[in-house]
């Protein structure tokens, strides 16, 4: 578990440092203070310090393309001031974690910076390596340490290569997820699969017949050359396509998938409240607070709902559930925070003046 993280040169932010953390972390402020962004580095330093590469890869990808892909741009808006690194340093499981991202070269500069070797203009040519950019990454874990390189060409495709010959045994399991996976064809039946492997289907169908008592089940069907989720109503003549469904239905059925199917490892949801009714709202705050217990899973989430924040507090108390509310905003042109556990914000939130609008 994380207790402590330290972010420097990402996104909007400059340098924050959180401590004391705890297992079920609700980051709430305004928008455009940095509470995503919070969760994209939480998430890329996960993903970096991972054995399996494709982790980072992944994570990558979906930061830099739920936002909108701007080509160049998004590499380059990861980076709060051009030309510094962004560290990412954690400390997990008594153990220090750090990932040091280089600001993107072309590929020619990182080969002449690194090595001394300068090509010439027809030889570039030849290689058609302008279209490619490279952030270097120096990677710690411990006394374990590793270095990476991340190949993005102009259109995205992105490479992420290390040495064959590190021992480097970390491995993290981490879920980062956003509203725009809801509708990103192929993730309900990503997770679906996730799931299914872990035996914990019919675990997740419970939940979500918690809030949709009509639902009987779910199930991927080839159709097309592909395969799409049909979802089986109750006197309904025939399965439903998923994509046809109510936004709060296919958030909750995304979020039962994941928490059911995460075990021991991290679990990062941005605006979790987004297009949920009440009683689903309630019941994905249950599964939050009962999966992170059950499965030794650590939460992030941000939030917009003060419903929400009252709804966790309630049941994350009564859980006993080690919870932060971990409050961002800016004064002075700073970033500054409070961090308190769900029992003292549940009793002093008024006093708190927790500020959402905007």
């Amino acid at each position: 578990m994380i207790i402590s993280l330290h972010i420097k040169n990402f996104r909007g932010i400059s340098e924050l440092r959180l401590t004391d953390l705890g297992q079920v972390n609700v980051i709430v402020g305004r928008n455009n203070v940095g509470k995503s962004s919070i969760l994209e580095a939480i998430s890329i330093a996960l993903g970096a310090v991972n054995q399996d590469v494709s982790v980072l890869k992944e994570i990558l990808n979906r930061v830099l393309k739920w936002r909108g892909w701007l080509k160049r741009a998004s590499v380059h808006s990861l980076f709060n001031t051009p030309s510094t690194p962004i560290e990412l340093t954690f400390v997990a499981n008594n153990t220090p974690f750090s990932a040091r991202f280089m600001y993107p070269s072309y590929l020619p500069q990182t080969i002449e910076k690194e090595f001394g070797i300068k090509f010439d203009s027809e030889t570039l040519k030849n290689m058609l390596s302008e279209s490619v950019e490279i952030v270097p990454i120096q990677i710690k874990a411990g006394s374990f340490s590793r270095r990476a390189l991340v190949l993005i060409s102009e259109n995205g495709a992105m490479v992420i290569t290390t040495p064959n010959d590190e021992l480097y045994p970390i491995e993290f399991p981490i879920e980062f997820v956003t509203p725009y996976d809801m509708s990103t064809p192929g993730f309900i039946e990503e997770v679906f699969s996730k799931a299914f492997k872990a035996k914990s289907y019919y675990k997740a169908l419970e939940i979500i017949q918690e809030a949709y008592p009509e639902v009987e089940g779910l199930s991927p069907v080839p159709e097309d050359g592909t395969v799409l989720m049909y979802v089986d109503i109750k006197h309904a003549p025939k399965g439903i396509p998923y994509y046809s469904m109510g936004d709060g239905f296919k958030f909750l059925s995304m979020i039962a998938f994941l928490v059911s199917s995460t075990r021991n490892g991290y679990l990062l949801i941005d605006s979790v409240e987004a297009f949920h009714h009440p009683k689903s709202l309630e019941v994905t705050t249950k599964t939050l607070i009962k999966g992170a217990k059950e499965n030794n899973v650590q939460v992030f989430l941000t939030t917009h709902s003060l419903e929400f924040i009252d709804t966790i507090l309630e049941y994350g108390t009564e859980e006993s559930v080690n919870g932060r509310i971990i409050y961002i905003k800016q004064e002075k042109g700073e970033l500054v925070h409070s961090i308190e556990t769900f029992e003292n914000a549940k009793e002093i939130r008024e006093i708190l003046g927790i500020d959402l609008r905007g």
